[in-house]
């Protein structure tokens, strides 16, 4: 009887073991000397991925984790490769990457028993498709969003209208690929709330109307972001549109720029992290990204990149508070990048930008 009785205390411990937590454990030594290869964005995203998130975990877990900055070359890469030889382990993507990924067949299902510490992120971020089905975890992103020379414009902006003011004729400057402008007009304009106009003909026509309109007061249309803030710096523009993250960086250096977050809301990207189909790390690359969404190194990240951050309990900025969101109230009013109706019509939106909104005569 004892003995049987003892047979069954160790089964249901054996059970609950099984159920109550990730394969891995708490345990990170046990990846000691295994490697993964995780992507990121390049530029200054770089050090900051590496310092708050990359390091912190290599020095906790003996594992090694190679980083591959990069871009639009992505997608390019992973269709190189065979499947069974992924160039990465672990793949952050934007919404379009991230599509283009799933487009291709290329990503495995996150086990969501593997990633605690996506219970902190904002259910906001939980609702979207690439959770849902269970390929992406929510991890970071950026606004795009007004940013101006307190100095040169003259006013405190609070409205994206406010880049249609006369006063900033010959002022202004944009991104001269179309769908940031394309979404700034559809946010300007009063047909739909939010950016719905790009959902519909007349919505569509009423946006590149906007954009036509905003065009005659740009000074000149830039091709990056230090282009942009370059336009700034030596006076030529006054106001612009471009990333809260960037724009946190250059504050940063001394730059005298300052962001507002609009009446009407503000435009976002979002970054996944995935796990690549194929990985021989698939414990690891789940391990790291649980391990990024811990709230300290997501506070650390946030603090150096001036990105936002998708968990609940990491810490904003302080010169960020009121511009990066902190609440699932604030995520619910941010208007994503929709890449598959960009996607889906790309080439007409792109042909008809430039001829009616770049070519436009100042």
């Amino acid at each position: 009887m004892k003995r049987k009785c003892l047979f069954i205390v160790i089964v249901l411990i054996f059970a609950l073991t099984m159920t109550a937590g990730p394969v891995f454990g708490t345990d990170l030594k046990k990846f000691k000397g295994q490697k993964i290869i995780v992507t990121c964005w390049s530029g200054p995203y770089v050090e900051n991925f590496k310092n708050t998130i990359v390091n912190p975990f290599m020095k906790e877990s003996g594992a090694i984790v190679i980083v591959s900055p990069g871009w639009s070359e992505f997608i390019a890469k992973i269709k190189a490769s065979p499947e069974d030889k992924p160039p990465y382990d672990v793949f952050i993507a934007d919404g379009w990457n991230y599509i283009a990924a799933m487009n291709i067949n290329r990503l495995q299902p996150i086990r969501k028993e593997n990633i605690p510490n996506a219970k902190d992120i904002f259910p906001a971020l939980l609702e979207r498709d690439a959770w849902v089905k269970g390929y992406g975890v929510p991890f970071d992103g950026g606004l795009y969003l007004p940013v101006y020379s307190p100095k040169a414009v003259g006013f405190t902006p609070s409205s994206w209208k406010d880049m249609m003011k006369p006063e900033l004729h010959g002022k202004l400057t944009l991104d001269q690929a179309f769908y940031y402008g394309l979404y700034a007009a559809a946010l300007i304009s009063d047909m739909y709330p939010g950016a719905k106009e790009l959902y519909s003909k007349e919505g569509l026509d009423e946006s590149f109307k906007v954009g036509a309109q905003m065009a005659k007061s740009v000074k000149k249309f830039y091709k990056g972001g230090a282009e942009f803030f370059n336009l700034l710096q030596t006076g030529e523009v006054a106001m612009g549109v471009y990333y809260s993250g960037g724009t946190y960086a250059q504050k940063n250096k001394g730059l005298d720029v300052d962001m507002v977050l609009p009446d009407e809301g503000v435009i976002a990207w979002i970054g996944y992290m995935t796990v690549m189909k194929g990985t021989k790390n698939r414990d690891l690359a789940e391990a790291f990204i649980n391990y990024s969404l811990d709230p300290k190194r997501q506070s650390a990240f946030a603090k150096a990149s001036g990105n936002w951050v998708s968990g609940s309990k990491a810490e904003v900025p302080a010169s960020l508070k009121g511009i990066n969101p902190s609440s699932n109230e604030d995520f619910q009013k941010i208007t994503f990048f929709d890449w598959d109706l960009l996607n889906d019509k790309w080439t007409e939106l792109e042909e008809r930008w430039k001829k009616e909104v770049l070519a436009q005569p100042k």
